[in-house]
């Protein structure tokens, strides 16, 4: 008898031999465990009041931060000409993986969503203001052009503060990154 009740070294065998063998079975488990992660780490949601009707810098002056980059005004990220206050469900994507901005965007077009705007983060910062503690959260919704190149937004925490950054859109992210996404 086993530790499994009933089940015998036999039948273990047997079954391996069914699946295939033991490497067959071990990437089966691999492949399994690969999906259950990214499902887990790709639901996280979350309902954020976001309120496009106010200026860059009034949004990010009530996200208390510690640090906010100086670029984040209203010229690079203006408002958006039909700007709304509405609660929005906000996903973070996890990918685990280093990824550039083009195919994280394509794997949030296949799950249904769109990058999340700089309002939506900022709605995001002010309901979890200690979420961007945990890890660094990018929104590739609302892009300036700075210098001739392309920046975003992010969220992250250094040195014990609460930042407000920007980053080159055209990088290729750590697997520590989280996205925010939105519905089409």
């Amino acid at each position: 008898m086993s530790k499994y009740g009933d089940w015998t070294r036999g039948e273990d065998e047997a079954l391996l031999n069914i699946l295939g063998g033991v490497e067959v079975a071990r990437g089966i488990l691999r492949g399994a465990i690969e999906v259950i992660t990214k499902v887990i780490s790709f639901i996280t949601k979350f309902t954020v009041l976001v309120d496009e009707t106010l200026s860059v810098e009034e949004a990010v002056k009530l996200g208390s931060f510690d640090r906010s980059n100086e670029n984040i005004t209203s010229v690079n990220f203006p408002k958006p000409a039909s700007g709304q206050k509405l609660e929005k469900e906000v996903v973070l994507f996890h990918f685990g993986r280093n990824m550039s901005s083009e195919a994280v965007i394509a794997e949030m077009d296949k799950a249904g969503y769109k990058p999340a705007t700089i309002w939506d983060l900022l709605g995001l910062a002010v309901k979890e203001p200690d979420l961007q503690r945990k890890f660094p959260i990018l929104a590739l919704g609302s892009v300036c052009r700075l210098n001739g190149h392309r920046r975003v937004a992010y969220l992250c925490e250094s040195s014990g503060d609460r930042r407000l950054s920007l980053d080159y859109f055209g990088s290729d992210w750590s697997g520590c990154f989280r996205f925010a996404g939105v519905r089409k």
